[in-house]
């Protein structure tokens, strides 16, 4: 007959905490994509930014949905989209992805930052300003990828269809970091052949028997871009293009009169200004960003060094 005996518990120390169950480790990998997901808002261009399959960036989804137990994205026609908890996950997300920026900073000597920073700004000035300037913050910070996007509309930063946006008006939204960077002056402008061939105007009334270039009008969503059109007879535009540079390459040849922030008549000899004392207006500049963004050392390094842009331009004033 065997003796039975109870099996021995291991006794606690005085002050030992009691052990936890082991539950399964969050993996800060999965919060990655899922920022991707909810920044590009298709499969497509979370896997293309990711290097990796969409089915991978919906796989690593579903594992971090099935962690907590809530759906992150409802799937519709346009992407998917955030669910009311995918958009509280967002600003821990982005907290966990400051934090590791800062630790990434720490392992290369807390100087070397790296990541995407996306830049939503006007054609016009991402062109000629900003893509130019950047070559000198890749030598500062060559850890840091740049995407410059332009369009017509106002980026929503709240969305997170950028990280920091250049706008010709105030951005609105919760939470916003908005600043005002500076001015700009803008002119009509035409190619001296156009002047040597229909003569330059010497009134404001003369701009009647002038054509132009101008703006397709119903791709228009920024208020300022409207100025040129409430201002001359639309009955004499003879060309049109979403494009400004597109527009600045047809007055340049000759096609018509146009009107230009003065930082992009910069560096094309034939283009003189038109009525410069008559027929002026005023831009403004501003730099925003997200608050929950800010203190992200990558995005507060492109954020201090777009003032700085402007700052040194002669084109720009406070």
């Amino acid at each position: 007959m065997s003796l039975q005996t109870e099996p021995v518990m291991p006794t606690l120390l005085e002050g030992e905490p009691p052990e936890v169950p082991v539950t399964e480790t969050f993996h800060w990998d999965d919060v990655q994509y899922f920022l991707e997901l909810a920044r590009k808002g298709t499969l497509l261009k979370a896997a293309r930014r990711l290097r990796v399959s969409h089915t991978t960036v919906l796989r690593r989804i579903a594992h971090l949905e099935q962690q907590i137990d809530q759906k992150l994205f409802e799937r519709t026609a346009r992407g998917f989209v955030l669910t009311e908890v995918g958009w509280q996950l967002l600003a821990q997300a982005e907290s966990m992805e400051r934090a590791a920026d800062g630790i990434s900073g720490l392992s290369a000597g807390g100087d070397r930052l790296s990541g995407t920073v996306r830049i939503a700004a006007v054609e016009g000035l991402a062109a000629r300003v900003l893509a130019p300037a950047f070559l000198g913050f890749r030598r500062e910070h060559p850890g840091i990828v740049i995407e410059l996007v332009t369009a017509m509309q106002i980026a929503n930063l709240t969305k997170r269809e950028a990280d920091i946006s250049v706008t010709l008006t105030r951005p609105t939204g919760p939470r916003l970091v908005a600043r005002r960077l500076a001015r700009c002056d803008v002119h009509l402008y035409a190619s001296q052949a156009y002047l040597d061939r229909y003569g330059a105007p010497e009134s404001a009334d003369d701009l009647n028997r002038h054509i132009f270039v101008d703006y397709i009008e119903d791709l228009i969503e920024i208020t300022a871009l409207r100025w040129f059109r409430d201002t001359v007879d639309q009955r004499r535009v003879v060309f049109r293009s979403a494009s400004p540079l597109s527009q600045l390459s047809a007055v340049v040849a000759g096609m018509g009169i146009g009107m230009f922030p003065d930082y992009m008549a910069v560096g094309e000899p034939s283009l003189r200004r038109v009525l410069p004392e008559e027929m002026q207006s005023e831009r403004e500049f501003w730099l925003a960003i997200h608050e929950d963004l800010r203190n992200t050392p990558r995005m507060a390094a492109v954020f201090g060094f777009l003032k700085r842009v402007f700052q040194a331009d002669p084109a720009f004033r406070r």
